[in-house]
């Protein structure tokens, strides 16, 4: 969807949400808009509130777009590496053509990692690289998931990997996890800290008082730690996130 003011067009989507009480913005990280409305929120108001805010918004995605456009790095659907900060592991990418997608892992001798990517185009090269970030995520996260679950003595029903567009993570009533595969992305600290994030949920699926004191009793610093989540997108490269905003 798009408003239009004269010659101007601002894009967003939009997400209706069972969970939300009024409409928001987000900017994503890659810096494309959504808005999420409540579900007995009339469409017909989207346009007028997007309009209202529309300063905030476009200064908001300059600022996201422009950050990352300071680190090539972050911009190329065809990395020559990828770096894992939650793994502190770097793995040098090779390109070849082929008839399908495919993604062949190696490691050598000497600890050097490398992804050999076989694609019939190009322009598609990121797809399969996406794909084996998520299956890389699923190895790790959920078992890092647990390790922290029995630690901090607070158990879940169920985990998953998503490539969720606007979220580190999320539980549901039932305590099902979901993990966004982009946290191998973060550093460490900040990765468990989404873990007890979450984890706390299933004892609190609100953010009331008694939720951020049993966050607190498992992360001490946890308010640095949100203030450093609310920065943590542009650590994202444009590859992982393609055609997921």
């Amino acid at each position: 969807m798009e408003i239009v003011d004269g010659n101007d067009a601002l894009e967003y989507s939009l997400r209706v949400s069972v969970r939300a009480k009024r409409m928001q913005l987000k900017v994503t990280s890659w810096g494309s808009v959504e808005v999420v409305v409540p579900q007995r929120v009339s469409i017909d108001r989207v346009a007028p509130f997007v309009r209202k805010h529309r300063q905030w918004l476009e200064r908001t995605v300059a600022r996201v777009r422009g950050m990352r456009g300071d680190r090539p790095a972050l911009v190329s659907l065809l990395p020559d590496s990828v770096h894992l900060a939650a793994l502190a592991e770097d793995w040098q990418v090779c390109y070849a053509q082929g008839s399908r997608s495919r993604v062949r892992a190696a490691i050598a001798g000497d600890g050097r990692r490398s992804l050999h990517i076989e694609t019939a185009e190009d322009a598609a090269a990121h797809v399969p690289l996406q794909g084996w970030l998520h299956d890389y995520a699923r190895h790790h996260l959920l078992p890092w998931l647990q390790e922290v679950s029995e630690e901090c003595h607070l158990p879940f029903a169920r985990a998953a990997v998503r490539a969720q567009k606007t979220r580190w993570g999320s539980c549901t009533a039932r305590g099902h996890i979901s993990l966004n595969r982009h946290l191998l992305f973060l550093p460490p600290p900040l990765v468990r800290y989404v873990l007890i994030h979450e984890l706390c949920h299933t004892v609190h699926l609100n953010h009331s008082p008694r939720y951020w004191s049993l966050v607190r009793r498992h992360e001490p610093d946890y308010a640095l730690r949100e203030a450093e989540l609310r920065r943590a997108a542009r650590h994202i490269p444009l590859w992982a996130c393609h055609g997921t905003d």
